[in-house]
């Protein structure tokens, strides 16, 4: 029997590879590396973090990017390259030993204490533990006013590596975040016809600050801790749209049109194409468009949990789309932790972005030598 299994082979799934590893844990991480990084994201952009913030966790703090740079001789700054990034995660894996299944989880059950887990190629395994480190793919966000409309029509920027295949077409972009800036300049690039239409009165631009950064990742350290009062001012400021890096800002203004302080009041098909009508009255008929709403984490649309498993695990009081977890990320079924997006109601909105990881790691795979409290 395993002593954990890992589901996810992101950032935060290699990171805690990487501790059990060390630890002499015997383990399993099921995935593929970086796959939502590599398959799911444009690939000619950019990470908000500063780079000295981004480096995934090992036990020493050895294999960091700054280490990768200046071993293979790889250029770094700020903005990050995402290409960069991924190379980064192959090097990791080869200098931390980090061994992985390319496969992905479609069952996990609890039998008495012990979790057994089944994957889509017909692996089966027993372990004393699962961590879920999946991120946020399972829960992208579209609009219900979208819902009822075809892929060929309505998609959400998840998903996408490249925006080629919309040229000479005319998109609206619909959200006024980071992945919505991403999105209208990799659409301009592509010699779309592109317009971003938001409810924001005006775009909220943030300089990537280190200093900053650094007091979100040392909020993580203590947000379990803080008075209900001030987690939930926390949690209100965190579900804001996230604001756009100023890098992005060059390559969207003044190149695509922007429609701001609306709504969509009707949406609906015309000629093969789709019709909008705005709150200000004016409508829109495009061949596309591109949602830019962001994701809601929710337990209850993780494919692979069984169904009596999910409804035994404990939610958060004010937030029951998502688990309640203990100082340790384990939820109140024992043995059975979250790691990343997943647990940011409980720890704090660190953990939603990669500010979380080393934090993440290291209680985690520590949390399993602890005796029980």
């Amino acid at each position: 029997m395993l002593d954990v299994l890992i589901i996810g082979a992101g950032p935060y799934g290699i990171s805690l590879a990487a501790h059990a590893v060390v630890e002499g844990l015997s383990y399993k991480l099921i995935g593929y590396p970086m796959d939502f990084w590599k398959n799911q994201m444009p690939q000619n952009m950019f990470i908000r973090t500063p780079h000295e913030l981004v480096s995934f966790s090992d036990p020493q703090g050895k294999y960091t990017l700054q280490s990768f740079s200046k071993e293979t001789g790889t250029m770094i700054g700020t903005p990050l390259q995402r290409t960069i990034f991924v190379k980064y995660a192959a090097w990791f894996i080869q200098k931390t030993g980090v061994e992985y299944i390319p496969d992905l989880v479609s069952n996990v059950t609890k039998d008495g204490s012990t979790y057994i887990v089944t994957t889509k190629m017909g692996g089966v395994y027993e372990a004393k533990n699962v961590i879920i480190a999946t991120g946020i793919q399972h829960f992208t966000y579209i609009p219900e006013i979208l819902t009822e409309f075809p892929e060929s029509l309505v998609t959400h920027t998840s998903g996408y590596t490249s925006f080629e295949q919309f040229q000479g077409k005319n998109v609206a972009v619909i959200g006024s975040g980071q992945s919505a800036w991403e999105a209208a300049a990799l659409l301009y690039e592509a010699n779309a016809k592109v317009e971003l239409i938001y409810r924001r009165n005006k775009p909220m631009f943030i300089k990537p600050n280190k200093s900053q950064e650094k007091l979100l990742q040392l909020i993580g350290h203590v947000f379990f801790k803080l008075p209900l009062f001030v987690k939930t001012k926390l949690w209100n400021i965190a579900s804001e749209t996230v604001p756009i890096a100023l890098f992005l800002r060059p390559y969207v203004e003044g190149k695509v049109h922007e429609t701001s302080g609306v709504t969509m009041d009707s949406v609906s098909e015309w000629r093969s194409k789709i019709r909008i009508v705005l709150s200000d009255g004016t409508e829109r008929i495009v061949d596309h468009i591109l949602t830019a709403t962001g994701y809601k984490m929710d337990i209850g649309k993780l494919p692979f949990l069984d169904g009596d498993l999910r409804e035994d695990i404990t939610r958060e009081e004010n937030a029951p789309r998502l688990p309640k977890l203990n100082k340790n990320f384990e939820s109140s079924q024992k043995g059975l932790f979250f790691a990343g997006p997943l647990s940011s109601h409980s720890h704090g909105p660190t953990f939603r972005f990669l500010l979380g990881v080393d934090k993440t790691a290291k209680t985690i795979i520590n949390s399993l030598h602890a005796p029980d409290e």
